[in-house]
């Protein structure tokens, strides 16, 4: 049995912000629900919001404001994977009209795939990935210029070679490494693996799947 997705909750700044669209004609509500879902791709200007605002004869930073909050409102969908049943009964919770639901939800039901996808995109790290290591282990025998009295100094030379995330190219790296500091960089490792195992850690990356 699935675990339905949790109610979308605004803080009481984000619903004063959209409470035009309670407070306005419906078909004027459902008109800005649709001029946000195009302001997703070409973002806000003041042109378009000051026509917008004439045609639905309201202040325009009123109209501003709902848009962004309703830009937000879209955003926060697509982060949070909410369920369309979970959406329709948050917005019902926050005092909407069902024509209202009715027009943002396949507004968003419109542009769900996009956000998410975009989303995952954007919030991703565009880190190298490993390709090969290679290494080899010297000893540097003592001179009569090395004033240490230790008879030899052990080190690892390793050889990591890398993916660029965003041309694919090879990153080749030199490194010249003491025992004592690759045991260390091996305990973080491993714990950083150990760490990547628990239950939080595994929320954090289900959040951006």
């Amino acid at each position: 049995m699935s675990t339905p997705s949790p109610l979308l909750l605004l803080d009481d700044e984000r619903k004063a912000q959209l409470d035009l669209l309670n407070k306005i004609d419906q078909s004027a509500a459902v008109d800005i629900c649709n001029a946000a879902l195009g302001y997703l791709s070409t973002g806000l200007n003041t042109k378009s919001i000051t026509s917008a605002a004439n045609h639905l004869q309201l202040d325009v930073e009123t109209v501003r404001t709902t848009i962004d909050s309703l830009l937000w409102l879209y955003t926060e969908c697509a982060k949070t994977k909410i369920s369309f049943e979970s959406l329709e009964e948050s917005l019902k919770l926050l005092g909407y009209s069902s024509p209202i639901r009715e027009s943002f939800i396949e507004c968003y039901k419109s542009k769900a795939n996009e956000l998410q996808k975009t989303l995952t995109r954007d919030l991703a790290l565009s880190l190298p990935s490993y390709k090969n290591l290679n290494w080899r282990f010297d000893v540097q025998i003592a001179t009569r210029t090395m004033r240490s009295r230790k008879q030899f100094e052990p080190f690892f030379i390793l050889k990591l070679t890398l993916i660029n995330a965003n041309n694919d190219k090879e990153q080749v790296h030199l490194f010249q490494i003491d025992p004592l500091t690759l045991v260390h960089i091996v305990e973080q490792l491993e714990a950083a693996m150990n760490e990547s195992r628990s239950s939080h850690a595994r929320r954090i990356m289900q959040t951006f799947r």
